[in-house]
């Protein structure tokens, strides 16, 4: 009995089954993309977004319409989130970040290669806000409008004074700086020191916590002051009823606040993609338009910045913020006695009356203290104090500290029969400095020597370099800092000795270089070489 041959499905019946299998498949992945999930599937996406933003960014998350993924917003300063991006703070639980700007990007960067942490990389912009410089309506503006390069000093001081948010806090604070820097020209730090230190004069005014208050101190004012900040704060300001201020663009350029979006680890950069595409839309351009920002595809433009210059510009900021505590070290050994040639004086006398004149130019706030060196000083040490470190404005029944160090140096006298101890000496003033630290100045060993160590009965150089290394703590930093002049002297053991404490040094052509440093004690705390460092 033959089989009966079984009955094939026609092929477009197959085809047809293949299709509905295949449309199912593909339905139930789109579905975990953005249409329904099963039970449990949702997944939450926690954002910290930096409080410029935060309002719109947490508007549109509530909208979000994604039954996947839920949006969690939380505000957090970009300072902050910094430390959490740089692998510095493990706090935070966020899985992706809005800072307001890309500027913060350079400091998380080095923060992550010292931690080990992962570099942070932006998926995209969020939102723009150009910088702007702001003026009262009481200030006139300057003929050629308002530039970076009109904050400058010139021969008459005609510039107008650069208001600042703290940048240690707020991105346009560090914007302003760059720009002002490029303005001077980024390779003149002299009048980038007059602008930073112009800047810090008078905290209450020119260095504002956030940029409300500064907009309402500078509407107030009526002297050639001018403020940075973000478009988005002058437009918040008027909103909400601040004193009329003049904002224009700078026609020299400008930095825009990029707001970029940040995922902490790239588990989560799809779903961040996501909701930022939201951010993107209509929908969410509204909302920043409520809060006085542009849209990510606004055409706002900005300078292009290298974040090395960002790194070196908070660096001088925050150098120019510390005090200055010194210790002096002066050479009185006999060859201090020589005569400088065309001078008719000697090298004792000239260094004593220039390091008095350059103590004269030292703020009150400034500590400094003096210490003559040779051999046999005081008993069998070979240095001795002539005034020990204190406020040169501190005040006492004899007069201010300040007359007593110059009073101290006005009696220097070199010793005929002395030799240099030198190592011993600066080993005993780095210890004195580092028991005294302040964490709120700049701690220096100043050393004025003319000769080369050559005490018998003291420490070697390779002593004193280990113990230099040995006690040396970054984290309370204590530098030498040696100046050497005349034909006896080792520049090249200095320098070994200077560098183990992370200063070096420096050959003068003769005391009389002295005062022109001191002139410029401004820009030599923004400035690695004072070889290099300009004068004023």
């Amino acid at each position: 009995m033959k089989r009966r041959a079984r009955r094939r499905p026609p092929l477009s019946v197959v085809i047809a089954v293949l299709a509905v299998l295949v449309a199912s498949m593909v339905g139930v992945g789109l579905s975990r993309l953005g249409g329904s999930c099963g039970e449990g599937e949702k997944e939450t996406l926690r954002l910290a977004a930096d409080p410029a933003i935060a309002p719109a960014v947490t508007a549109t998350a509530q909208r979000f319409d994604d039954r996947c993924l839920e949006i969690v917003v939380t505000a957090a300063p970009s300072a902050a989130s910094v430390l959490t991006l740089g692998g510095a703070r493990r706090e935070s639980r966020a899985d992706a970040f809005i800072l307001d700007s890309s500027l913060w990007l350079a400091m998380a960067g080095s923060a992550a290669q010292r931690t080990g942490a992962a570099v942070p990389r932006p998926v995209g912009s969020a939102a723009l806000s150009p910088l702007v410089l702001v003026r009262s309506q009481a200030t006139p503006p300057p003929p050629g409008g308002l530039t970076w390069r009109s904050l400058r000093r010139d021969a008459h001081s005609t510039a107008y004074g650069l208001r600042i948010v703290d940048p240690e806090s707020d991105a346009s604070g560090v914007a302003a700086l760059l720009m002002a820097r490029r303005g001077g020209g980024d390779t003149s730090l002299a009048g980038f020191t007059d602008i930073l230190r112009e800047a810090q004069s008078h905290d209450s005014n020119t260095v504002a916590k956030d940029a409300g208050a500064a907009l309402a101190n500078l509407a107030r004012s009526s002297d050639r002051s001018v403020l940075a900040v973000s478009e988005q704060s002058v437009r918040r300001h008027a909103r909400t009823g601040g004193a009329p201020v003049v904002a224009q663009t700078p026609g020299d350029g400008t930095v825009t606040l990029d707001f970029p979006l940040i995922v902490h680890g790239s588990a989560r950069a799809d779903d961040a993609k996501r909701f930022l595409a939201e951010l993107n839309s209509r929908r969410g351009a509204r909302e920043l338009a409520k809060i006085g920002l542009r849209p990510a595809n606004d055409r706002a433009g900005g300078a292009t910045i290298d974040p090395r210059a960002t790194l070196e510009t908070l660096e001088m900021w925050r150098r120019m913020r510390l005090g200055t505590r010194m210790l002096t070290l002066v050479d009185v050994s006999g060859s201090m006695d020589q005569q400088v040639p065309g001078t008719g004086e000697t090298r004792m006398t000239i260094t004593a009356g220039e390091l008095t004149k350059g103590i004269a130019l030292l703020p009150d706030e400034a500590e400094a203290g003096v210490w003559a060196f040779s051999t046999g000083m005081d008993g069998t040490r070979p240095y001795r104090s002539l005034a020990p470190v204190g406020r040169l404005g501190g005040v006492s029944s004899a007069g201010t500290h300040r007359a007593a160090v110059q009073q101290a140096l006005g009696r220097l006298r070199a010793k005929p029969d002395g030799d240099t101890g030198l190592y011993d000496s600066i080993l005993a003033a780095f210890r004195t400095m580092k028991a005294g630290y302040r964490a709120d100045m700049i701690n220096i060993v100043l050393v004025l020597s003319d000769g080369r160590n050559d005490f018998a009965g003291g420490i070697t150089e390779t002593a004193l370099l280990g113990e230099l290394r040995k006690e040396y703590d970054p984290a309370r930093p204590v530098q030498v800092i040696g100046l050497a002049f005349g034909p006896d002297i080792d520049i090249a053991a200095l320098k070994r000795v200077s560098e183990a404490t992370g200063g070096t040094a420096y050959r003068l052509r003769d005391p009389r270089e002295i005062l022109e440093l001191f002139g410029r004690s401004a820009a030599l705390k923004i400035c690695d070489n004072p070889g290099r460092c300009p004068t004023g």
